[in-house]
């Protein structure tokens, strides 16, 4: 009987899927960039600001909080991997002992520590490094939250993942990259279908081929967008389309924009068709085989 670590659905090399999938995304993103579009090292630089006001448009406990609450203790140590702004922040730490946030991002981080300082949090530890770093600390569980769509090597990432956790792993994320609420735009304004990165189906794909015994959960997703005004929307698809203003190409936006997008009852605006749901992809922690290793 073949092992977990020999499970390959469909016959696929997931973890060379996953890679396919980062690199031909990426690909078509840097074909379409504006040259004059802003490069920063810090690819978060213009937008923590943004995503930290975003986050608190979506109150605690969010459906993914909701699904966890019931595995977390008291006494409990939790990692967040890539916790970004620190959208979890404030809840994890008034539910456990201790939360580790992991997050490369500078503008990130920044966020981050301003939440800490307004919240008074006590026992919350900020590691400015990229996972995994060389020394993994330990924790109780393990989570991460729409970040591995952005990883292209992620079998080191789980397994590492993995070897953190004492009692439970869990990676919140769509079944598409949220952004595909906007690949209409795309299409309208480069005239091409959006190409995807990977997500909670390729993940789970990618855990059994790992060794790790993953499952899915759906849960009802919030709204991946949420703009004040049209001009806010504006700004953030053309971001997201990697482009600069420039009014012929505004024109199109701004038009396409009357047809994708709709008001909701508090004024703002929402893509006319977003995702349904996330997946939770959760498993509990254990040894990994290496992959093609023999039945015991």
């Amino acid at each position: 009987m073949p092992t977990l670590t020999q499970t390959r659905s469909g016959g696929y090399d997931w973890l060379k899927v996953w890679r396919e999938m980062y690199d031909v995304e990426r690909a078509q993103g840097e074909a379409a960039t504006d040259p004059a579009f802003e490069r920063a090292a810090d690819i978060w630089a213009s937008r923590a600001n943004r995503y930290a006001v975003a986050s608190r448009r979506h109150p605690q406990p969010d459906a993914f909080m909701a699904a966890l609450t019931p595995h977390l203790r008291p006494t409990d140590r939790v990692l967040d991997v890539g916790a970004g702004t620190g959208r979890y922040l404030h809840y994890l730490a008034t539910h456990v002992a201790e939360v580790i946030a992991v997050e490369p991002s500078p503008a990130m981080r920044s966020q981050l520590e301003q939440t800490v300082r307004e919240l008074a949090l006590t026992n919350v530890q900020i590691i400015p490094d990229h996972w995994p770093p060389a020394q993994l600390p330990r924790a109780d569980v393990v989570l991460s939250a729409h970040v591995v769509y952005g990883v292209r090597e992620i079998g080191p990432f789980l397994t590492a993942l993995n070897q953190t956790a004492a009692r439970l792993c869990a990676l919140y994320l769509g079944l598409e990259h949220p952004t595909s609420a906007l690949a209409p735009f795309w299409y309208r304004v480069h005239g091409e279908v959006r190409c995807s990165l990977p997500g909670a189906l390729e993940a789970v794909a990618v855990c059994h081929q790992l060794g790790l015994p993953a499952r899915l959960d759906l849960l009802p997703a919030p709204e991946a967008f949420r703009f004040a005004n049209s001009a806010e929307a504006l700004e953030e698809i053309r971001i997201r389309l990697r482009l600069t203003p420039e009014p012929a190409r505004d024109a199109v936006i701004l038009a396409a924009m009357t047809e994708l997008l709709v008001p909701v009852a508090d004024g703002q605006l929402v893509p006319r068709a977003q995702p349904r749901y996330n997946g939770l992809v959760w498993w509990y922690p254990e040894p990994i085989t290496p992959v093609g290793a023999a039945a015991i």
